[in-house]
């Protein structure tokens, strides 16, 4: 298993050096380091009636399964992460073909607010990470000052290994009910083709780089296009290029600095959040419509309570505010 995972590193490695991609030395990774194995398609056998997995030369271990699961079984991963270890079954399964019909949204992403749709939702930025980082930062120098694999040393990792998969688990629970929602409302969903590895690697500043990685805004993505996928929802990417600068009223070009927070058009006096601009600019892009008046909606602002206490399949709160 450690030898697929190996062997399937150095051939993307391989890729990126063909795609004229700078690569470093290979270095030696410790068994200590290592999180993941991955048993593909054989080594293992699932009991599901007593929720337990016998691996080979490794024996049965029972586990919690958290929901049933669908499809043939094709693989499965054993992660550690902090000091639990996880299954990851993966399974193969019809996809949902037939393309739904009913509402379209286009979804501009952000760091004042994490999103902001066409329909005039404002989805507040959680910063999940920003509230942690005293207490990250607290644990860190407590760390540095113990010596490395000490008993006391180790318990301070163990430490800051439970805060950074809380912080992780948040995120991802944050991000799956939105995702959720935006799938279960609307048959279409257009979002900007963001070169997010470019933006992080450019940002400005340090502070910058680290609230675009924080944002975890390709996680969203990602979310969105699997959900989509077996939904039927379709999800359209649309090029980045002026949908903030735009004007979603008449296609002139407004220049705006990242501090100008409305939009405010001199050729046809429309006024919007400059949020809210770029994402009725996305779904009208990704929807292939032509420029028509633009009638602003009041904006919705969501809080990050509210999206964490959104049940899968209801509809997202039209009145939150």
């Amino acid at each position: 298993m450690v030898n697929y995972t190996l062997w399937s590193n150095i051939a993307a490695l391989s890729q990126t050096k063909k795609r004229g991609r700078k690569i470093g030395k290979l270095r030696f990774k410790s068994a200590a380091r290592y999180r993941t194995l991955n048993y593909n398609q054989s080594g293992f056998k699932i009991d599901r009636e007593h929720s337990s997995i016998t691996f080979s030369k490794i024996g049965t271990i029972p586990f919690n399964m958290h929901r049933p699961y669908t499809g043939k079984v094709k693989g499965v991963l054993i992660t550690r992460s902090g000091d639990r270890w996880y299954v990851i079954i993966q399974t193969e399964q019809e996809v949902y073909k037939s393309k739904r019909e009913g509402q379209s949204v286009g979804i501009d992403v952000g760091l004042n607010s994490f999103a902001v749709d066409s329909d005039g939702a404002v989805i507040e930025n959680p910063r999940f990470y920003e509230h942690s980082l005293g207490r990250i930062k607290k644990i860190q120098r407590s760390l540095a000052r113990k010596q490395r694999f000490s008993k006391n040393w180790k318990k301070a990792k163990r430490k800051l290994e439970k805060v950074y998969d809380h912080v992780t688990n948040q995120k991802n629970d944050f991000l799956h009910k939105l995702s959720r929602q935006y799938v279960d409302t609307y048959a279409t969903i257009c979002v900007e083709d963001l070169n997010i590895k470019y933006l992080k690697e450019n940002g400005k500043s340090r502070g910058l780089r680290r609230s675009i990685h924080s944002a975890s805004w390709g996680r969203f993505y990602s979310y969105l296009s699997y959900k989509a996928e077996s939904a039927g929802t379709e999800l359209v990417k649309v090029d980045p290029r002026d949908t903030t600068q735009m004007c979603s009223n008449c296609g002139s070009i407004v220049k705006k600095t990242l501090s100008e927070r409305v939009h405010e058009c001199p050729y046809c006096g429309f006024v919007a959040d400059r949020d809210y601009n770029a994402a009725v600019n996305i779904h009208r892009v990704g929807m292939e419509q032509p420029f028509e008046p633009v009638e602003p909606r009041p904006l919705r602002h969501i809080s990050v309570v509210q999206v964490l206490a959104m049940i899968a399949g209801k509809p997202r709160p039209r009145g939150a505010g």
